[in-house]
């Protein structure tokens, strides 16, 4: 015999005290079989003396399914766009699936129609949320704002709304990263290609993250309908180039000098160098100048890995006809490796043509290496930016009305592609 006895966490003291005797001695021909959604209400003795399974719960696609083929066994005949919403609905739990299938019979009269699953779960019109996903994409915010409060008329769940946003907008991201993207029976897959024409991929991502979080923040919002709203206005707000639409201005990136390989400045940008403030590289020999910079010299290396990081880390001092000479930054020494400095050796012999010895020699004092000229570069970029985004009038303003604080190390400079 197998009893199973659902919602067990539900018994009394005296109920768990009567079987607890049983549990600990049952016959060999009986079987219990405990199921509940809160086993941290049972005894520590009864857990104790069971074997916990936790059940996963089960998809969309699973409840879907098995719905389907309900309702195809009793004759009933159904909309795919309905029995998705009731299977989404369900959360994983196919009895939970199944009351609301029985309420929707009752509901819409023995039908089972998309129309009728959407007013009973109280769930917006697709369409409505594709003309949402559509003015966002125009960045037409009156008329956003405008139909925002037109949706009110229906008393829609707002958490509920932004979920659906939140799953058209990733159905768009697949969209848009796979080409061949059917749909589902709730997303056209015309209208999923018309937005994902439509929007950017930063966009989408920015418009999904920010429907997330606005659920999340429902609660404590003076009211869901506002929340609604504000959560509409940051996805505009904060919309990549959306400055024109009264959102953050993007911060620019500053001009940057052009920078060879290793990242050193290229032929010619000793004076873009001068005009940012970026010390040059100290002057080298004649010898060397012949040959061109440091930089295009390790950029026509054929090195890589740490060797390539310890001739970035050094400076030029001169090439002869027999050996080339080098400083070392004096805060690099761990780069130099015997190991290393023959492997430069080498591929400079190769470059040059001619067997070639390599003198390092540690400086002792700061060195203009390629290293030291690019990390100067990026931190002069760096702190450009953060200057234009602490000044920023918007940045400012939030600053002045909710206390908004700054953290200047997670500012980062725009790159254009």
């Amino acid at each position: 015999k197998v009893y199973l006895i659902d919602e067990v966490h539900m018994l009394s003291s005296h109920s768990f005290n009567a079987l607890l005797k049983t549990l600990e001695e049952p016959p060999p021909h009986v079987k219990f079989l405990l199921a509940t959604t809160d086993p941290q209400r049972l005894p520590a003795t009864v857990l104790s003396r069971c074997l916990q399974f936790n059940l996963k719960r089960l998809s969309v696609a699973l409840i879907a399914a098995r719905l389907k083929s309900i309702l195809d066994a009793e004759q009933i005949k159904s909309e795919p766009a309905a029995i998705q919403l009731i299977a989404q609905a369900g959360d994983g739990s196919l009895r939970d699936a199944l009351s609301l299938l029985d309420q929707l019979l009752a509901f819409g009269g023995g039908a089972v129609t998309e129309a009728d699953a959407r007013s009973m779960l109280g769930t917006v019109d697709r369409a409505q949320v594709d003309k949402l996903l559509q003015l966002l994409a125009a960045g037409d915010l009156s008329a956003l704002m405008q139909y925002a409060s037109e949706l009110d008329q229906w008393s829609p769940d707002y958490s509920g709304l932004l979920q659906q946003l939140a799953s058209v907008l990733e159905r768009v991201a697949l969209q848009q990263a796979l080409p061949d993207y059917a749909g589902d029976e709730l997303h056209d897959p015309a209208t999923l290609r018309a937005l994902a024409s439509a929007m950017t991929a930063a966009d989408v991502q920015l418009y999904y993250q920010t429907a997330i979080m606005g659920r999340r923040d429902l609660p404590y919002a003076p009211d869901p309908r506002a929340a609604f709203r504000m959560t509409l206005l940051r996805m505009q707000a904060f919309r990549p180039g959306s400055g024109e639409a009264g959102g953050v201005s993007p911060v620019a990136t500053p001009g940057t000098r052009a920078v060879g390989v290793a990242g050193g400045p290229a032929p010619g940008a000793a004076a873009a160098g001068a005009s940012t403030g970026t010390p040059a590289a100290a002057p080298v020999p004649a010898a060397a100048q012949a040959t061109g910079s440091w930089n295009e010299i390790i950029a026509a290396l054929d090195l890589g890995g740490a060797a390539r990081m310890l001739a970035s880390h050094c400076q030029l001092v001169g090439i002869t006809d027999t050996l080339v000479r080098l400083t070392l930054d004096a805060r690099s020494a761990t780069v130099h490796t015997p190991a290393q400095e023959d492997k430069l050796a080498q591929a400079l012999s190769r470059h040059f043509g001619r067997p070639l010895r390599l003198q390092v020699e540690r400086g002792s004092q700061a060195v203009a290496t390629p290293a030291r000229e690019r990390e100067q570069a990026e931190q002069q970029v760096k702190d450009e930016a953060r200057a234009a985004f602490a000044g920023d009038a918007v940045v400012r303003s939030l600053q002045a009305q909710f206390g908004a604080t700054v953290h200047p190390e997670s500012v980062r400079p725009l790159r254009k592609n």
